[in-house]
């Protein structure tokens, strides 16, 4: 039988304003991460924030966060963000937010649709800090494929974010996996609102690395509020 690792995409700039189930709070964030771990999943992403609101990298949130997990739930992987705009806590760019951290998660994603990813992909390995190589579209495949790390990714993302609509969501994923797949590196697929579903059920059918949450969609398979993040790790573990 295929083993499929899932990983929980726990927030993301989501507010309980959003979707009463979102983790914010450490706290929160720290009993989510339990949850989510019970129910299958072996990997986290999740975006700090900050005390007044929004994500952020800064050393002084992140950190304690990201130790607090580490010490509830030993062995899960934690994945953060590295987004163009996330909060840098007064660095004057994102290498800089990253070489003042002194508690490191163990990935993080890496879009290479942003400026400065390759200088900042350089960064992280030299920190230790694992890439997710975030894919949103043929072109970023491409890119990735030109990047001197390109085989020393963590994995790779295969993020279909800008389509919404099942088959062509789908189809984009398929074509971005396709893409990559001369770097051997093991492939997470995951969309984002409705289509979430259609994704990552193809992903799992094909024995892909999946990503759920209420990062990915606050939106559930009826159509309704979606479930909590730990619920919806057990639905993928499920199929």
């Amino acid at each position: 039988m295929t083993r499929h690792m899932i990983q929980a995409a726990m927030n993301g700039a989501y507010t309980a304003a959003d979707h009463p189930a979102v983790p914010v709070t450490p706290e929160q964030i720290v009993a989510d991460a339990r949850a989510c771990h019970a129910a299958g999943a072996a990997s986290v992403h999740f975006h700090p924030h900050l005390p007044g609101g929004g994500d952020t990298m800064a050393a002084d949130v992140l950190g304690p966060v990201v130790a607090a997990v580490r010490a509830a739930v030993p062995g899960l992987e934690i994945s953060c963000s590295t987004h163009a705009g996330i909060d840098l806590g007064g660095a004057p760019d994102h290498v800089a937010a990253l070489r003042a951290w002194t508690v490191t998660p163990d990935a993080v994603s890496l879009n290479l649709a942003e400026a400065g990813s390759l200088k900042l992909g350089e960064a992280l390995l030299a920190a230790g800090v694992a890439i997710e190589a975030g894919l949103f579209t043929l072109g970023d495949a491409d890119a990735l494929l030109a990047a001197p790390w390109a085989d020393r990714v963590h994995r790779v993302l295969v993020e279909v974010i800008h389509e919404h609509h099942d088959e062509t969501a789908v189809a984009l994923a398929h074509a971005i996996d396709e893409r990559v797949a001369e770097l051997v590196r093991p492939r997470l697929w995951h969309g984002d609102g409705r289509a979430n579903w259609a994704v990552v059920d193809e992903g799992l059918r094909l024995g892909r690395d999946v990503r759920v949450g209420l990062e990915d969609t606050i939106v559930g398979r009826d159509g309704g509020p979606a479930p909590s993040n730990a619920d919806q790790v057990a639905d993928a573990a499920r199929r």
